[in-house]
């Protein structure tokens, strides 16, 4: 559609990156909405599954998220800003007129995110979040983007095993060229890098299942 063809050449003109799926519900999986600043939802039609969809998203992801819709009543329009969504937008559309309004909503959430830092910390080790650093007794351990990304993934779900498969998709961003052996090198590197106890690994294997984080090692 003209519309969403003039949204995506005005934010890729300022550089933006944009990233477009013909259908959410197969194209990524919920984890994979982690990565995204804003997401634009376009839906044809007033499906019930437009709402659990809506809720899957959020459920996996803070970012703000618009409905772009042109056969939803005023009601139904209710619902969908109730399950989650932040904002509806009825086709047809000016590209020029909402460009300017979802910058402005990233331009506050840039300045929101300067005025805080995302820390977290459990005991000697800290990660955070902004500047991408792990320490820990406040030594700066050395990751890669790859090995910090798992590690982030770890300590969000710190309280269950995480598959192989999700980690994979999360910091390879589906691609389709990665394997657990590959995963397996960087679990193993992270090991001799993150070291809070003699001879107790900090990533602990779950035998076919994944990968956890055992935080007690930091006490």
């Amino acid at each position: 559609m003209k519309p969403f063809e003039d949204l995506i050449s005005l934010f890729k003109r300022d550089f933006f990156n944009v990233y477009t799926f013909a259908s959410l519900h197969t194209a990524i999986s919920p984890d994979h909405f982690r990565k995204y600043d804003f997401i634009l939802l376009h839906l044809e039609d007033n499906d019930t599954k437009h709402i659990e969809l809506i809720k899957e998203i959020k459920d996996n992801c803070s970012c703000p998220l618009y409905v772009f819709s042109k056969t939803h009543s005023a009601e139904e329009a209710s619902h969908l800003l109730e399950a989650g969504s932040e904002g509806h937008i009825e086709i047809p559309f000016s590209a020029q007129a909402v460009a300017p309004r979802i910058k402005a909503v990233l331009r506050f959430l840039s300045q929101l995110k300067k005025g805080t830092s995302r820390a977290i910390r459990y005991g000697r080790l800290s990660l955070n979040i902004d500047n991408r650093e792990i320490l820990i007794d406040d030594r700066k351990i050395p990751l890669t983007n790859v090995e910090f990304k798992i590690v982030h993934l770890l300590i969000e779900h710190r309280e269950m095993v995480v598959t192989k498969d999700k980690i994979i998709h999360y910091v390879w961003d589906e691609n389709s060229s990665a394997t657990d052996n590959a995963l397996g090198i960087h679990i193993t590197r992270l090991r001799k890098k993150l070291v809070c106890k003699d001879n107790e690994d900090l990533i602990e294997t779950v035998w076919g299942l994944g990968y956890r984080l055992n935080l007690e090692q930091c006490e």
